[in-house]
């Protein structure tokens, strides 16, 4: 069973990818601009990124009656990180492909932002050259 949810994921994956590759390469053909690109999504991350320790953040200071301002404001500042992506592909194709493409692509990548972010702090502790600490007075 697990040999088969691991070939489902990759049918899944190259589905995506061919479906990404189609849509852009309508986009360019049609628009002139690639709607899925590095930009968009590095914003879209950072965009989901400060919602998710917003909200943790947020929660936090409601447990504790403490200033619930930071949370809001970081949540915020998330939110319209992902409104000024959804704007730039609007923008630069249709009012219709724009927000559907959009709609799309932020599914996509909230799907893939904790796998960016497990991503960057594993390649963050290797450059860090981070080693195991041993207790050896057990």
């Amino acid at each position: 069973m697990v040999v088969l949810s691991i070939i489902g994921i990759i049918i899944a994956l190259i589905l995506i990818a061919l479906f990404i590759q189609a849509s852009n390469a309508h986009s360019v053909k049609v628009y002139g601009y690639e709607i899925f690109n590095a930009g968009n999504f590095i914003v879209s991350v950072l965009g989901y990124l400060a919602i998710y320790f917003g909200n943790g953040w947020y929660s936090d200071a409601l447990k504790e009656h403490g200033d619930l301002l930071n949370g809001e404001l970081l949540m915020g500042i998330g939110g319209l990180f992902l409104l000024g992506v959804v704007y730039l592909n609007i923008k630069n194709t249709s009012l219709l492909y724009g927000l559907v493409m959009s709609i799309v692509m932020e599914i996509l990548y909230a799907a893939a932002t904790p796998v960016v972010f497990f991503v960057l702090l594993m390649a963050a502790a290797f450059f860090a050259e981070t080693k195991p600490v041993y207790n050896i007075n057990d």
